[in-house]
């Protein structure tokens, strides 16, 4: 057997501790991995909680597999930016003029659909999800009625099937005292990208300065994630105990980098054929 992973990572204590006794059995097997990741394998897992728990799974991954580097040191994301329009526009920048430019996207977009602006009620699994504007396949949302309200995957990827194009207005800044909707906006973005989603989208900074990583005390953090540490059992008191990366912010930050990446291919006009393209295969 073969057994193919797309981006392998593991943020999740379970997941982590479970992957030793699951490979063991599969590799056992004769299971033959073929897997792709942002990290190396002695970084899987980095500053995650009860770490040396893990570290017999990455020896054994090592001993298993050959490790390749595919790292150019180019973003071939970015260089396929030239001569892309210009789909991401700075709040601060009067310059770009973010408001007119995004208004001006949407009525462009719109003038192209065959119904009318109006608000939109989509029920998502006996949940009621309002938007203030959209038309036909458009979608003109803020960050607040996406990321600041409790929506996740299945939320968004019910998005994907009503929308072609989501214009996402007023980004702000990301970092440890917004996590949840860092998270969430990550999660967007992920979902709008597998499913070949187009977006136009206006921030207070550069999207890919968007994610700062701020420092956070540890009595914010203590008080941030307090059900998290008293379900491990962990205590605050012990020096690095708020260290690990589910706490500092470090996977936001490396999950980040991908939404960056992600963000840039989504401006190219490459990206903007494919969605009809993902609609005719998936059909």
């Amino acid at each position: 057997w073969i057994l193919c992973l797309d981006e392998f990572q593991v943020t999740d204590i379970a997941d982590a501790m479970i992957l030793r006794q699951l490979f063991a059995y599969l590799f056992d097997k004769g299971l033959i991995l073929v897997a792709t990741s942002n990290r190396p394998p002695d970084d899987l897992y980095k500053n995650g909680i009860q770490r040396s728990n893990f570290l017999p799974f990455i020896d054994m991954l090592k001993k298993t597999s050959n490790v390749v580097s595919l790292d150019p040191g180019v973003d071939y994301r970015r260089k396929a930016l030239a001569g892309a329009d210009k789909l991401f526009f700075v709040t601060t920048n009067p310059e770009d003029q973010a408001e007119e430019a995004l208004n001006g996207m949407f009525k462009f977009l719109a003038s192209k659909e065959t119904d009318a602006v109006k608000e939109i009620t989509i029920r998502i699994k006996g949940r009621d999800v309002h938007f203030d504007k959209s038309c036909g396949g458009v979608l003109y949302s803020t960050f607040e009625e996406l990321c600041a309200r409790p929506l996740w995957t299945n939320d968004y990827l019910k998005l994907t099937q009503v929308f072609h194009t989501i214009l996402i207005k007023d980004i702000p800044l990301l970092s440890q005292k917004n996590k949840s909707e860092a998270r969430r906006f990550i999660c967007l973005i992920d979902t709008l990208y597998d499913h070949k989603i187009r977006v136009v989208a206006s921030g207070v900074a550069p999207y890919w300065e968007l994610f700062q990583n701020s420092a956070v005390s540890d009595e914010e953090r203590l008080q941030e994630n307090r059900l998290l540490i008293d379900d491990l059992g962990i205590k605050a008191s012990e020096k690095g105990s708020l260290d690990s990366g589910v706490f500092s912010g470090e996977e936001e930050l490396f999950a980040f980098d991908r939404t960056v990446s992600r963000l840039t291919e989504m401006q190219t006009k490459d990206y903007w054929k494919k969605w009809k393209t993902y609609m005719e295969n998936r059909a």
